[in-house]
């Protein structure tokens, strides 16, 4: 896997939304927040992003291994299925998780935090 992560951070923006998420109690850890802006970003806007492509507009955020996101590879493996082309699952991760950070982010704006109680 030449040229994918083997360490990443969010953006500024998304580690804020996923620390928030950690200490209102809904997750243990911004990272596991993190997963679950993953898979709400696929489940629920997978066709308004390109995670090839998806510029994070910063990488201030905390920074991550990829064992502590994936120690068993598995999400390189659903990602590579998801997406045939994909040679950087991670990175197509990182991006899933900024853009489901921020657009969860969004909706807690806008109908408060416990409106993301139902996707739980």
């Amino acid at each position: 896997m030449a040229g994918d992560f083997v360490n990443f951070r969010l953006s500024k923006g998304a580690n804020e939304v996923a620390e928030r998420l950690a200490t209102s109690g809904y997750f243990d850890f911004a990272l596991t927040a993190a997963k679950f802006a993953l898979a709400y970003a696929l489940k629920n806007h997978f066709d308004e992003i390109n995670p090839a492509t998806y510029a994070i507009p910063d990488s201030e955020g905390s920074n991550y291994g990829i064992g502590s996101l994936d120690s068993d590879g598995q999400l390189a493996n659903l990602l590579r299925a998801i997406y045939p082309d994909c040679t950087t699952p991670y990175l197509y991760a990182r991006n899933l998780m900024v853009f489901g950070l921020m657009k969860l982010g969004t909706r807690i704006e806008s109908e408060g935090l416990q409106s993301i109680s139902a996707f739980l």
